[in-house]
């Protein structure tokens, strides 16, 4: 086993939650000082052979604004929409102010006996700095955003697992609310596992989050079995369905004033519009395959057919002569296909992945109006893990690179966009933003072993250019937004971590306005770097 295989195997989540056969995306999150340490948990074994394992982890965490209010970005606002209609999170906290000051628990049961058991997760938190209703800005926080940030006790995972031998063959099978996660991304959003579940958004800028608590479980059927020495197959169905959480209207992340949990101020008086939204829980499924090439130095590829329902709400305004509506929709019945690789040189790792898409929404040009239309789109990404073990600077350093890119390939012809005088064949004249987009995300991680006694220290640096185009697939690029993060994580006996990080948007409001004439939405942070800090201990 080499060093890469080695990062791989401490990355992982041990618990039977972790995502699936394929688990690169937990590499990620140990590369990006992402705190998954695992400590001794608590561990029981009763008379009849059931085994009772307990971890349960304690953190302490908080953030500071570090710049103060553009005035740009609110004259502007972004992605269409007017200043006042994105301004609630930035109004709401001034240079200075602590914008999250939260203790939380988390806490993974296993109960298992034989070749099968329980699992569940649970978790909770509660944020000091939603602790009113009006902060330092002249919005509020409507009741259903104060109850999403500011306190909340919530079972996460919940499922029976069981292993079944067959012949040579053996069949893992777990039923339950769980995550299934496939796929090589490390940083880029659009790829293979964003079609498989939900995230938890609002938890992405918390310090020392971990990766289990970003994953929402959702109700499924999941099951894996080897068909031969190097073919695996995994399937899975999915009986319930779960919207992504985003920042909701007012918090410190929050976009605009018209999504997330709680909608505030002028939004309301600008809607006076029924809304609408369209949501289903119909199944949803995925099929793999996974083939290890011994010949090609063991490289590993995988096959995926998918199909679900948007997790992402798609905010719809029509003209009035279509009878003013404001709708939030979930797109259903997208199709996914997928390939992947997964390859080992020395103590480099190359893999990768692309996916096609039929049915993802994308924005047209409507002037006046908010209007989405199903596309078949295609993604390609590839990323580069390189551990360098002895240095002189550091015991260990870890480069990771990604390089993404998606396209627009075809519109659907729908009657309401003819009515709306759109020619969907004219893709780049149909779009409101750009057919194409292409982003990179780098980091470096410096490793320092036994620095005192058993305390571990670990440098990093995460530094993200969206360089090319707006992205007509949400989430992903948006050209002139720029990212630097630089973290340093304390660990001392596996139990106690302790953590800085400061975050800098680099992302120049007045350069884009000067080039684009526009801010989109990915733009609204530029203003609100942060400096944050966690304690952590686990038992």
């Amino acid at each position: 086993m080499n060093i890469i295989e080695k990062t791989i195997v401490k990355a992982r989540i041990k618990k039977p939650s972790s995502a699936g056969f394929i688990h690169q995306p937990v590499i990620a999150s140990y590369l990006l000082a992402i705190t998954i340490n695992q400590a001794n948990a608590l561990e029981f074994t009763l008379d009849n052979g059931v085994t009772i394992d307990l971890d349960t982890t304690l953190t302490y965490d908080a953030q500071w604004r570090l710049e103060s209010i553009d005035n740009t970005i609110l004259d502007n606002g972004g992605g269409g929409l007017p200043g006042f209609l994105t301004d609630d999170g930035n109004r709401n906290f001034e240079k200075g102010d602590i914008t999250q000051n939260r203790l939380s628990f988390s806490s993974d049961f296993d109960i298992n006996y034989d070749s099968g058991g329980v699992f569940l997760r649970v978790r909770g938190w509660y944020d000091d700095a939603y602790n009113n209703t009006t902060l330092t800005g002249t919005k509020s926080f409507q009741q259903d955003g104060i109850d999403m940030h500011k306190s909340k006790v919530e079972l996460l995972d919940a499922f029976i697992y069981h292993d079944f031998d067959i012949g040579e063959r053996n069949l893992n099978l777990r039923v339950g609310e769980q995550v299934v996660n496939w796929g090589e991304s490390l940083f880029v959003f659009g790829g293979i596992s964003s079609a498989q579940g939900p995230i938890d958004a609002t938890k992405i800028n918390v310090p020392g989050v971990e990766l289990k608590d970003i994953f929402i479980p959702i109700g499924q059927v999941y099951g894996e079995i080897n068909i031969t020495k190097t073919i695996f197959l995994a399937a899975y169905y999915q009986y319930d369905w779960e919207e992504v959480r985003i920042d909701a209207p007012g918090t410190y992340f929050s976009a605009t004033d018209g999504l997330g949990q709680g909608s505030v101020g002028d939004t309301l008086d600008l809607k006076g519009l029924p809304i609408t939204e369209k949501k289903t829980d119909e199944g949803q499924w995925g099929v793999a395959i996974r083939y290890l090439a011994k010949q090609l130095n063991y490289t590993e590829f995988g096959f995926y057919l998918l199909e679900y329902n948007d997790f992402v709400p798609t905010p719809e305004l029509l003209p009035p002569f279509f009878g003013p509506q404001l709708s939030h929709q979930y797109f259903e019945d997208i199709k996914l296909l997928g390939a992947s690789f997964s390859a080992v040189f020395g103590d480099t790792n190359v893999s990768g992945e692309i996916t096609y898409r039929d049915g993802q929404p994308v924005q047209l040009k409507v002037p006046g109006a908010f209007y989405f239309s199903e596309a078949e789109t295609f993604q390609a990404q590839v990323s580069l893990i390189h551990l360098i073990s002895t240095t002189v600077i550091a015991d260990s350093i870890t480069l990771v690179g990604e390089i993404g890119y998606n396209n627009v390939l075809s519109i659907d012809a729908e009657d309401t966009a003819q009515a709306l005088g759109i020619d969907v064949n004219n893709i780049d004249a149909s779009l409101d933003n750009d057919r194409s987009a292409a982003g990179a995300t780098i980091s470096v991680k410096a490793d320092y072993f036994n620095i005192s006694n058993g305390l571990d220290l670990a440098v990093s640096g995460i530094y993200r250019n969206d360089f090319d185009g707006v992205s007509s697939v949400g989430f992903t690029f948006t050209e002139g937004t720029k990212q630097l993060s630089i973290k340093a994580d304390f660990n001392y006996l596996n139990n106690h971590s302790f953590g800085l990080a400061y975050v800098n948007f680099i992302t120049d409001p007045d350069d884009i306005i000067a080039n684009a004439g526009a801010l989109e939405l990915g733009h609204l942070n530029a203003d609100r770097d942060f400096t944050a800090l966690y304690y952590k201990y686990r038992f």
